[in-house]
């Protein structure tokens, strides 16, 4: 109520279609290559081990 007495603005829901969950992402090929190292390693595709890297540490 404070916020809308204020005059302050209320940001709209967030609508998860309108993301399709994919986006490219260049990197260095050192990079590249140490993340598909570590990948192998944990006997996961890079893919799932990138999501596990942005969601641990977000």
């Amino acid at each position: 109520m404070a916020t809308l007495e204020s005059g302050m603005e209320i940001p709209k829901p967030f609508d998860a279609e309108e993301y399709s969950g994919q986006f490219r992402l260049r990197m260095p090929k050192s990079l590249h290559k140490l993340l598909a190292e570590r990948s192998r390693q944990e006997g996961i595709s890079m893919n799932q081990y990138c999501i596990y890297l942005l969601s641990h540490y977000s």
